[in-house]
């Protein structure tokens, strides 16, 4: 009797085992299903076409969106866009000048992008929304920052750091290099946008600022550490402006931002239990 007993409790205890399973992987599920699913693009500057355009650091070539395929190319982007349906779609726009894009906005007739601006708010985000029938886009940027490259490499090079000098010098050119290959080999804005969401093209992008203007400098001369502190600061400050525009009515949104900007934004919502991001490659399977 004590035997049948016995083995009556074990099977119980291992129904009850698999019950709590199930219940604790159907409560991990929902709570997956009900994240705010977040879609991030990170972009060139459409408009860096034009060199005399271009005042990044890293002087690229870009491809030209205005050509007739890589028109083709941002209406089959927009299209899957528009099915994964973002509440809410965010561009990299200063938020101060919320009202000069709604303007821009209600005023803009998507009859002709080829005659558009070279421009990745109009081409993408207005794009997308006017099929959406949405009432507007969402500015969040941020610019009250400082960004003293220039006076970094120069006490750089007062501090005698040859090899860092060096190794940025080699690192800027090799990707110089690997990206303008892959523009003059396929001239495609599909794949220069896979590449700047890579994950690993991601990790360099971060890894730059920690363990290459941080660097910078002396003991006693923290500029390297003010640049890094003022990129990580804007970016804080847009990512706050997107979670306060952010409602629980929302169940999936769209941040349309400059590649590395998207890079710290990923890092930003791993730490969020109500947020879950999307990558442009998922949605154009």
């Amino acid at each position: 009797m004590k035997y049948i007993i016995g083995i009556t409790l074990l099977l119980f205890l291992s129904c009850q085992s698999k019950q709590n399973n199930i219940e604790l992987k159907t409560e991990i599920t929902n709570n997956e299903n009900n994240k705010l699913e977040v879609l991030l693009i990170g972009t060139f500057h459409f408009r860096n076409f034009n060199p005399k355009n271009n005042s990044d650091i890293t002087q690229t070539n870009e491809v030209d969106v205005l050509t007739e395929q890589n028109q083709k190319e941002l209406e089959l982007i927009s299209d899957k866009i528009t099915e994964f349906n973002p509440d809410k779609i965010f561009v990299e726009h200063p938020f101060e000048k919320q009202s000069i894009l709604d303007s821009t906005f209600q005023s803009f007739l998507p009859t002709n992008y080829y005659e558009s601006k070279r421009n990745e708010t109009v081409q993408l985000g207005f794009r997308v929304a006017k099929k959406l029938k949405h009432n507007k886009v969402f500015a969040y940027d941020y610019r009250n920052t400082s960004y003293p490259y220039n006076g970094m490499l120069e006490t750089m090079k007062k501090a005698n750091q040859t090899e860092l000098i060096e190794k940025e010098d080699s690192d800027m050119l090799e990707y110089e290099k690997k990206y303008n290959e892959l523009v003059q080999s396929t001239k495609s804005v599909t794949e220069i946008l896979y590449l700047l969401n890579d994950e690993q093209d991601r990790k360099d992008d971060i890894s730059w600022y920690f363990n290459s203007a941080n660097k910078a400098g002396t003991v006693n001369d923290t500029i390297g550490s003010f640049l890094v502190s003022e990129w990580y600061k804007r970016n804080l400050y847009m990512y706050s402006i997107i979670q306060k525009q952010v409602t629980e009515k929302d169940k999936k949104i769209m941040i349309i931002s400059g590649s590395s900007h998207i890079a710290l934004f990923k890092n930003f919502i791993k730490y969020s239990p109500e947020w879950k991001t999307v990558e442009l490659k998922e949605i154009m399977k």
